[in-house]
């Protein structure tokens, strides 16, 4: 993976333990909305990689990844 995800890492620490969020909640504020299709992957990508080990992916019945902190 040759770029990072633009995750804002203050709103993923404010995210509380075992809260489910998506990556729309945890994303840099001043990112361009029509780039978060692609960097949701990346960032989808970093969780399975163990980048972020406080999040693991979670199914939604409505095709959305969420995740849960840990």
């Amino acid at each position: 993976m040759s770029q990072k995800s633009h995750v804002d890492i203050d709103k993923l620490n404010k995210v509380p333990t075992g809260h489910p969020f998506e990556y729309k909640d945890v994303v840099e504020d001043d990112f361009p909305v029509e780039e978060h299709t692609a960097d949701g992957k990346r960032f989808k990508a970093e969780v399975e990689n163990g980048k972020f080990q406080a999040v693991v992916t979670e199914d939604d019945p409505e095709n959305r990844v969420q995740y849960k902190k840990l």
